[in-house]
């Protein structure tokens, strides 16, 4: 087992692909100097590193919860807790920096046909923002702060806030065009709250007394609500804040106390049900379902809801899993990023620069980019 190194010999290490337990040993970083490590199995290796934010000495377990979306130039879009908004080329070199009013904890949407992308900010602000040059074209105010990326369907950008609230605006211009809104619980909620997924002119999302509901892109009509509380006697923790995917003719979503559920995106009616605490986001891909949470780690089902594999994970709350071709990536509060075999869980790899990644990593054009707690944004390249 391998101590922590120091802060100067931080590229150095990632680059020797030095040896250390994985996602569920017991293997801890020591806060006060943190290092990164990659196993042998390499999957990634890491191409070059920038920090975003500077930290302060007495900054005590500091958590970064952006993630970076890509446009088919390689050029990366992230915030972070410094209230900026960058656009990094591939190389490393920002091409452009945008100040908001607010940290940004969120993932943005890039859009092609417009070359805009798009993100939410803890302001209560949605931007729109040109992608060449980072010149604002519209901004659009709400009272809560913005989680997830917006999801595009026609000509609208539809988002959640953690008012319980769905916002349709207009995408080329900003301006509103409807709203549907629920009525918080009383007592304690789990932070956060699900995004919105649009499929064959639906939009589902989730909300915080545990109703999954369906509206009508276009005129923000309710086609029908569905509780997911009914097995959860004490009323408690019934959040809804995994953002549903589509899965072959699934809904999937999951609520924080109650687990996993498969719903008919036509009515809302529940086909099947995993019981499993804490999961907060559900992942689809090759006709497998994909979900972490803090006291089972990663699990894998089938599309019936049966349980393929599991893989215990380190201490902490784990993020969304992330899965592309044979692998799972997955990031965690205490544990760095960590990726596994999508087939079998089997730990491949771990990258840790310490304090931990509470962000989900993004992956695409063989690149992996993750914002860590520390405030350095890294990529990686993915064999």
């Amino acid at each position: 087992m391998l101590r922590p190194a120091s802060r100067s010999n931080l590229t150095a290490l990632a680059l020797a692909g030095l040896l250390v337990s994985g996602c569920a040993g017991a293997y801890r970083f020591d806060d006060s100097s943190p290092a990164v490590s990659l196993r042998p199995t390499a999957v990634m290796s890491l191409r070059w590193q920038r920090r975003l934010v500077q930290r302060r000495f007495l900054d005590y377990r500091p958590q970064e919860w952006a993630a970076a979306t890509l446009d088919a130039r390689g050029t990366l879009y992230v915030g972070s807790s410094a209230r900026r908004f960058l656009a990094i080329e591939a190389s490393g070199r920002v091409r452009w920096s945008f100040p908001t009013g607010g940290g940004i904890s969120s993932r943005p949407l890039y859009v092609s046909s417009r070359d805009t992308v798009y993100f939410g900010a803890n302001d209560g602000k949605l931007y729109a923002l040109d992608a060449r040059t980072g010149q604002l074209r519209w901004s659009y105010t709400t009272q809560g702060t913005i989680l997830h990326p917006p999801a595009e369907a026609a000509g609208l950008l539809l988002f959640t806030t953690n008012e319980d609230r769905v916002y349709a605006i207009d995408a080329a211009t900003g301006k509103w065009r409807w709203q549907y809104e629920r009525e918080a619980p009383e007592g304690f909620t789990i932070d956060g709250h699900a995004g919105v997924t649009v499929h064959g002119g639906m939009a589902y999302t989730g909300f915080s007394d545990g109703v999954v509901a369906a509206l009508r892109v276009t005129s923000g009509e309710v086609v029908w609500t569905r509780s997911l509380g009914g097995d959860n006697p004490e009323k408690r923790f019934l959040d809804v804040d995994a953002t549903p995917v589509i899965a072959g003719r699934q809904l999937v979503t999951a609520t924080y106390s109650g687990g996993v559920f498969a719903l008919s995106p036509e009515n809302g009616s529940v086909r099947w049900h995993f019981p499993v605490e804490g999961a907060s986001s559900v992942a689809a891909r090759g006709g497998r379902l994909f979900l972490a949470a803090p006291r089972v780690g990663l699990v894998a089902l089938d599309l019936s809801g049966r349980q393929l594999w599991r893989q215990a994970l380190a201490k902490g709350v784990p993020s969304a899993p992330v899965v592309a071709g044979p692998y799972v990536f997955l990031t965690g509060t205490e544990m760095g990023l960590c990726v596994a075999s999508a087939r079998s869980g089997r730990l491949l790899q771990v990258f840790d620069p310490g304090y931990g990644i509470s962000a989900p990593p993004t992956v695409g054009q063989g690149v992996v980019a993750v914002l860590s707690n520390e405030g350095g944004f890294y990529a990686l390249g993915m064999q």
